[in-house]
């Protein structure tokens, strides 16, 4: 049953624009009446689901002390067309912590075991190939010339696309016809890099960081090595500042999480491969202009850098609660530079609607506050240090169960810090199905290689 969980996260078409995303999408209606009819058929389950004490009272608490804050606030801004309100505000909290409950619930329900890591992940490579294949690479082809897959990729875009409101990414037919820039099934280019590098990549990353001779099964090793280049190409095609600043993450998580022998030569090769990108920025006028218009010479950042320092002054306003959710749209614009203000983006779009959190980690201490943040980032390390323990008694051991449970524990690690890095510059999009599935399959896997580790160390 684990195995169709990637096939359907991966279909991120919003259906409406009055229900958060999440809510909006496929998977909300599978992954929810597959609960359900579970729960009718074998009620004693919810018992077994429902998280811990602990972590219920802090949801708890953080759940009512955020219906105070959207009550006050819907008070204290007044009616404008820059927040939700507290009666639409408050149906998309309700469903942002139901989509959080059901990725929970839907993963503790069908990971139980070994097997049913393995099979998830198994499922996992699968989507991937098939959706890089599929739908990723006839965009790129089309990039390079082949302008007939049109007839293939904008019907597909008109059945699976995301798309934003009151954008204009779309009108030829597609994103990729539009803009000449590759998304999947993602709104737009960088939704698609966030998919490849947090989704995807930290797993493929640290399973290639094996040993070779230590795979019984050597097609393995080499399908995550395909993917891997393929996702290093896909987030190089994608055209965004975003997907450079996940290769970069990327390759200095993989490079600090190498065996010392491998540090080495994978420090020279590093050197070569920037060597190689230098000469190819002064030699070859396709990677110049893309590396200027991506990196070196980037336009268009007053928004993201002004909205960044409207939601930071948002933050030192109400730094322990935060100002609620749904609420933070009319203090960013109270806040915003009046430089950063001059642009067609805010003029067209933003001004006219509430201002988008352009900045993750600073758009969470905004509405939630310093208090809670630092309570789920607590909740994060206690994980972070029960995996440590056991990494710590697995290092060395070269049996399938142990490392694939190394392999998880090290793509969690590496998933956290790309996350944290990433929410620091930009939108993470850590709320999609596809992530939020992964980062409850690490949550399963630590727990299951808890009980398999200290299981057999009893026996001995």
């Amino acid at each position: 049953m684990v195995n169709w969980l990637m096939p359907f996260a991966i279909f991120s078409k919003t259906y409406t624009f009055f229900f958060f995303d999440l809510f909006s999408q496929i998977a909300v209606v599978v992954f929810g009446l597959f609960i359900l009819v579970e729960l009718y058929l074998q009620p004693a389950r919810l018992e077994d689901v429902l998280p811990k004490t602990t972590t219920l009272r802090i949801w708890g608490v953080f759940i009512v002390a955020q219906l105070i804050l959207m009550t006050y606030q819907s008070f204290a801004v007044g009616a404008t067309t820059r927040i939700y309100g507290l009666l639409h505000g408050l149906m998309m909290f309700i469903q942002v912590i139901l989509s959080i409950w059901i990725a929970y619930t839907i993963q503790k329900m069908l990971i139980r075991s070994y097997a049913d890591a393995i099979k998830f992940m198994k499922s996992v490579f699968i989507t991937m190939a098939v959706y890089l294949g599929l739908i990723v690479l006839p965009q790129i082809l089309y990039l390079f010339g082949l302008t007939s897959l049109s007839h293939w990729v904008n019907p597909i875009a008109h059945l699976f696309e995301r798309h934003w409101a009151n954008r204009d990414f779309y009108d030829s037919g597609s994103y990729v016809a539009t803009s000449m820039r590759v998304n999947g099934f993602e709104p737009e280019a960088a939704y698609l890099a966030l998919l490849v590098g947090i989704a995807f990549s930290p797993f493929l990353l640290m399973l290639i960081q094996e040993p070779l001779k230590a795979f019984k099964n050597r097609w393995i090793y080499w399908t995550a090595l395909i993917l891997g280049a393929a996702s290093l190409g896909v987030l190089l095609l994608a055209k965004t500042t975003t997907g450079f600043l996940l290769i970069g993450i990327l390759a200095l998580v993989y490079w600090l999480a190498a065996p010392k022998k491998q540090k080495i030569s994978l420090f020279f090769l590093g050197i070569v491969a920037l060597l190689g990108v230098a000469f190819a920025y002064v030699a070859v006028p396709s990677i110049h202009s893309l590396l200027n218009t991506w990196i070196f010479q980037k336009g268009g950042t007053d928004n993201r850098l002004g909205g960044t320092i409207a939601l930071i002054k948002t933050w030192l306003q109400h730094p322990l609660f935060g100002v609620g959710y749904g609420y933070e749209g009319q203090y960013i614009v109270d806040n915003l530079p009046e430089w950063s203000k001059n642009n067609f983006e805010y003029m067209q779009v933003y001004r006219k609607q509430a201002y988008p959190i352009l900045n993750d980690l600073f758009g969470w201490l905004a509405r939630y506050g310093l208090v809670f943040c630092l309570t789920f980032a607590w909740l994060l390390f206690s994980l972070i240090k029960r995996s440590l323990v056991i990494l710590k008694e697995i290092t060395g051991q070269f049996d399938e169960r142990s490392m694939f449970y190394r392999i998880s524990i090290k793509a969690f690690y590496m998933t956290v810090v790309v996350v944290v890095v990433v929410s620091a510059v930009t939108p993470s999009n850590v709320m999609s199905w596809p992530i939020l599935l992964m980062l409850f399959f690490y949550w399963r896997v630590v727990h299951i290689a808890e009980n398999d580790v200290f299981a057999k160390e009893s026996e001995e």
